[in-house]
This record gives structure tokens, sequence and C-alpha cells, in this order.
């Protein structure tokens, strides 16, 4: 960057943390344990407790249904097996190890929301259903146990699962999931991640527009399936709401759209407690690296998305996870509140 004002913006990003993905077997091994190293370290200069927030992102199958982001590991047992010994086992020992400081996992993105809308549609995801379903029940007992360990678990966003029939049924999939992983706990849930839902969006409402969505932001989402979670008998029901990419309401002109949309810009910063009158509501969080790319837009390449080609989406990107310095210019230079 040469623009001296963005650079400054970019300078100020660095002073707040983001959440740290171990999306591939070899990331967890490279990231994992030197993050809490450093954890350690800083708790021990400082005297303070050091809050590492960590997302757990390998599942079988993963995004069954999207094709930009398709993970590691395939929906077969032999990986399902790998994920278990060579994934969840390693990330438990190392928490294990680094005991003294405060750790949050955000659980595995998109995965059960999938289970709640597509496995019908999608035969991916029937295909992973299984997978999702034991692979979580696992994690949960071993990392649920933990208690440095705050997990929550993806719920998607206001445009996946606002709608009543979503709701209910999601709160009959997560109260499922949760009981399967006894004696883990679980401390809530977490929304909006790697998406660009604001906050609040007044001018919204349930309409066409938005397909008659009851909850066309993030808030309302909230407020909604809280009461709807409990009603499902889920006994720990908090949130922490990815606000990395939803500071500015994008270009998409359909809420669905998820991919590299124009017109970012960074949201609320990491804070804990942030709305009176929402005591369920842990945080704001950047769990969703501003700057990484959501999907390539090479049509010609293995995992290109459809989305990733539409008219609100950035071109040219590179592949899902790999640096889009376009993209994160415009997220800091659109940056609400600004940097």
């Amino acid at each position: 960057m040469s623009d001296s004002s963005l650079i400054a913006k970019a300078e100020k990003m660095k002073t707040y943390s983001n959440a740290i993905w171990l999306d591939t077997i070899k990331n967890m091994q490279s990231w994992l344990e030197s993050n809490l190293q450093g954890a350690q370290s800083q708790h021990q200069s400082s005297g303070k407790d050091i809050l590492t927030v960590f997302v757990v992102y390998d599942l079988p199958g993963r995004d069954c249904h999207a094709l930009a982001s398709n993970g590691e590991l395939l929906a077969n047992d032999g990986d399902l097996a790998r994920y278990k010994s060579e994934y969840i086992d390693v990330i438990e020992g190392h928490l294990k190890t680094y005991k003294s400081q405060p750790v949050v996992l955000i659980v595995e993105p998109d995965s059960l929301a999938n289970l709640v809308t597509n496995l019908e549609s999608t035969p991916a995801c029937a295909d992973s259903e299984k997978y999702y379903l034991e692979g979580h029940a696992y994690l949960i007992k071993k990392l649920g146990v933990l208690p440095h360990v705050a997990m929550y678990l993806d719920i998607g966003h206001a445009f996946w699962l606002g709608w009543d029939d979503n709701r209910e049924k999601a709160g009959k999939v997560y109260a499922k999931v949760i009981s399967s992983g006894a004696p883990g706990n679980v401390r809530g849930f977490t929304d909006n991640v790697s998406n660009y839902t604001p906050w609040e969006d007044p001018t919204l409402s349930r309409g066409p527009e938005t397909e008659w969505n009851p909850c066309p932001d993030e808030k309302r989402y909230l407020e909604a399936i809280s009461k709807d979670f409990k009603s499902a008998g889920i006994k720990s029901v908090y949130f922490v709401s990815d606000s990395s990419r939803n500071g500015k309401k994008v270009d998409r002109k359909h809420p669905g759209e998820w991919c590299n949309q124009t017109g970012v810009g960074v949201g609320a910063r990491p804070q804990a407690s942030p709305v009176s009158g929402m005591d369920y509501l842990d945080a704001f969080y950047w769990i969703k690296p501003l700057g990484e790319s959501d999907g390539t837009s090479d049509e010609s390449a293995a995992r290109f998305d459809g989305y990733c080609g539409h008219e609100t989406a950035m071109k040219p990107a590179p592949e899902a996870g790999q640096w889009f310095q376009k993209h994160f210019e415009q997220g800091i230079k659109n940056a609400n509140p600004p940097l």
C-alpha cells in the first residue's frame, strides 16, 4: 500500500486480536501450540490473563453445500478416524498442557447449519451428516470438559437460519448435538462467521425484500434464536458475533451472497459484553480475518464456486484462505466505526 491513510488504518488493525483458524491438520500443528505458548509468555510477563481464540475447522466433508472451502478430510470412516486421532486428540493434548490461560473455541463453521437446511437438497450434506454429528459429539466430550475452555457452536447467520421454521428446527438439531457430547459443556453459539450481515439494519423488515425473514439482521436473529434455543431445552445460550466484515452494508443484491462482497467494511471492534440489555451476547469478535479470500473467481479452478463469480463478488479473487489485498484495503477504508 502507498496510501498513508490506509497504512495508518492497517496499523490500527494490528492492535486488535483475531481468531486463529486451525483449518488443516498441518496448520493446527503449526499454530495451536505456538499461540498457546505465546499467551502463556504474555501472562507471565504481564500478570494478566490472555485469551486465545481458535477456530476448529476440519470436519470430514467440510462445507458440504459449497465448493470454495472444501477441506482435506472426506466424508468417510477413515477420515473421521483421522479427525479424531490426528486433529481433536492433538488439540486436547495441547489444551491440557497449557491450562493456565482461557481459551475460546469457535467450532466448525457452517457444519450444523447445513444439517438444518441442506440435507435434502445437497447430496454431499446427506453424505456428511453422520460425520458432522459424530465429530461434534467426540469433540464436545473431549474439549468441553476442560474448565479453561469455552466452546461456541456455529449457527450460520440471519439469512440462513433466521426464518421461523429454520430456527425451530435448529433448536432440535443443536439440542441433540449438545446432549450427544455429554458430559462436555458448550458455552454457546457463534453467528455471522465469515459473513457480511449487518448487526443492525433498520432499513429491512419482514417482507418481499427479505423473503419474509423476520430476522433481517444479526441482532434480531440472536434475539429470536436465543428464545428458540432455550425453548428447545438448551441450558447455556450465549453468543459471540463475528463483526470482522459487517460494518457497512455491502453491495450484494441478495442477502445470500457470501463470496468476497464489494463494499465490505470492518465492523465493531472486538469487545466483551458490547450491547446493553443483551446479557446473552458475550462479545463482538473478529473471527474471519479481513483480507482472507472467501474463494477464487477463476472459473477453471477445481474449487470455483458460482457465488464467487457473481456480480457483487470482487474479482479477480484468489483461492479461499489466500490473501486478497484489494478486499482488505476496501474493508479498512469502509470501517464502521472508522479506524
